[in-house]
């Protein structure tokens, strides 16, 4: 029976890719705003200050919704990194690629056993750091980053 700390950390490890694709997209969306605005040769074309292309580019990194996305990113991913090699293969096919237990036992030559004593064993690891963005993974899945 998984706790509520492996629940926690289950959906943070599944919502990753969606969280990653928006952080992404909007990066994308910045750098094109940034290149957009104006004129590349310091001309105030749009009624504003002679702010250069490359002024705006580097701002982008100031946007308040970026920083939230870039430290809920790096705060599920970078703990994730600090497993084991093989608890972040298990982790990976059994989140992200949906597959079940008994596939990845046989996929790994694992027992069965050890995939579940893997995954939980990840998972209590991973509780302590993914507390830290808690509050902002719960913003995220409520739409209220933005």
């Amino acid at each position: 029976m998984a706790t509520y700390r492996h629940r926690m950390v289950e959906g943070a490890i599944k919502d990753f890719p969606a969280i990653k694709k928006d952080y992404d997209g909007y990066k994308l969306m910045l750098d094109a705003k940034a290149l957009s605005c104006g004129c590349l040769w310091d001309e105030p074309v749009d009624g504003g200050g002679a702010v250069t292309a490359g002024d705006r580019y580097l701002e982008r990194y100031n946007d308040p919704v970026m920083r939230k996305l870039k430290s809920l990113m790096s705060g599920i991913y970078e703990p994730y990194c600090e497993l084991e090699g093989r608890e972040r293969r298990i982790l990976a096919l059994r989140y992200w690629r949906d597959m079940e237990v008994s596939e990845i036992s046989r996929e790994l030559g694992f027992s069965e056993s050890n995939v579940y004593r893997c995954i939980s064993g990840a998972l209590r690891r991973l509780y302590r750091p993914l507390l830290s963005v808690q509050s902002l993974l719960e913003d995220w899945r409520a739409g209220k980053l933005k």
